[in-house]
């Protein structure tokens, strides 16, 4: 993915263009394969059990997890974590 697509997906998440580009300089990582590999990411990132609800709230019901963003662009869903 190009860096202005990931510009573009951060603004549509509501971010200015300075602040988009702040995030993304920051850390922020743009997801576009986190529903279909969820299980994985989470072992991954060593998500204790409890926590995981969130992430398949966000997964299913497309409510942003805490420091966590999600857009729909193209007819897909990328999820964006944000370095807080």
């Amino acid at each position: 993915m190009t860096r202005e697509k990931e510009v573009e997906l951060l603004m549509k998440d509501g971010d200015t263009r300075s602040e988009a580009e702040k995030h993304l300089k920051d850390g922020a990582v743009i997801i576009e394969d986190l529903a279909e590999n969820l299980g994985s990411y989470l072992d991954e990132w060593d998500v204790d059990e409890e926590d995981r609800g969130a992430y398949r709230n966000m997964i299913e019901k497309k409510i942003p997890a805490a420091g966590w963003g999600v857009v729909e662009d193209g007819g897909k869903t990328f999820y964006i974590m944000y370095v807080l």
